[in-house]
């Protein structure tokens, strides 16, 4: 009799052991399918990590090329805008200088007839004084005197007022351009912000029974809660939340 409840419990043992080890296939399954997405998850983010690193490198390298290019280009307009000035500066002032010279020579010149009119005034040889005021007195005709013009309101003014706007412009450009940069680097961000991104990394959630509050009931698959005035005829096993409504869902 004894053999036989023996042989019964092994039997029994075996039964159970066979179910227990399917059970724990399935379980060893999932956990392998698990760890290989996982391993998978790892991979993909390691190559978006290093995609990332490289993509950021060359647009810092390519931001330096750029604005490099443009400071030199910058300074090419500088000393363009520069050589401008000074050349029509070189060639007004050059174009005063020689009127200057013209009218020092007039000056002198008119200074030295007026000074032979002084001397023939006070000689006392009138037969030298009428040969000598023919000459001397004679008016300059109209092209011995030319008239000479210089725009003395000649100023630089305007172009200052020009490349003062132009900056002003660039400035605006540069602000505008920089606020769109800034905004497509936030947007390159890997957090989810819309609904349609927070459902990608959702998942399914199974609650604990063990750890729900007494005015919950969980529906079938413990996947929803149910409030109830009944208090919920579950096994005390470890703790539960008795100051705050709430319920876990079991780590895993």
């Amino acid at each position: 009799m004894q053999e036989k409840i023996c042989s019964h419990d092994t039997v029994s043992a075996a039964a159970g052991r066979t179910e227990k080890q399917r059970q724990l296939g399935v379980t060893q399954r999932k956990s392998q399918q698990r760890i290989q997405e996982r391993e998978k998850e790892l991979q993909d983010l390691r190559q978006a990590a290093d995609s990332l690193t490289r993509s950021a490198q060359a647009a810092v390298e390519d931001s330096e090329r750029i604005f490099t290019e443009l400071i030199r280009s910058f300074k090419r307009r500088r000393s363009e805008v520069k050589e401008l000035i000074r050349d029509q500066e070189k060639a007004e002032v050059s174009r005063a200088e020689r009127l200057i010279e013209q009218l020092e020579q007039e000056i002198a010149e008119l200074r030295r007839r007026d000074a032979e009119l002084e001397q023939l005034s006070h000689t006392e040889d009138h037969i030298h004084f009428l040969q000598s005021c023919q000459s001397v007195c004679a008016p300059p005709g109209p092209g011995d005197l030319p008239r000479i013009t210089f725009n003395s309101h000649v100023s630089f003014e305007a172009v200052r007022k020009h490349v003062s706007e132009l900056k002003e412009r660039l400035e605006d450009i540069c602000k505008g351009e920089l606020v769109k940069i800034s905004q497509t680097v936030e947007e390159l961000i890997l957090e989810p912000r819309t609904r349609e991104d927070f459902l990608q990394h959702s998942c399914q959630l199974t609650l604990d029974p063990n750890t729900a509050y007494r005015g919950f009931r969980l529906s079938e698959g413990n996947r929803e809660t149910i409030p109830q005035v009944k208090k919920q005829d579950v096994a005390v096993l470890g703790w539960r939340g008795y100051t705050w409504s709430a319920i876990v869902r079991p780590v895993g």
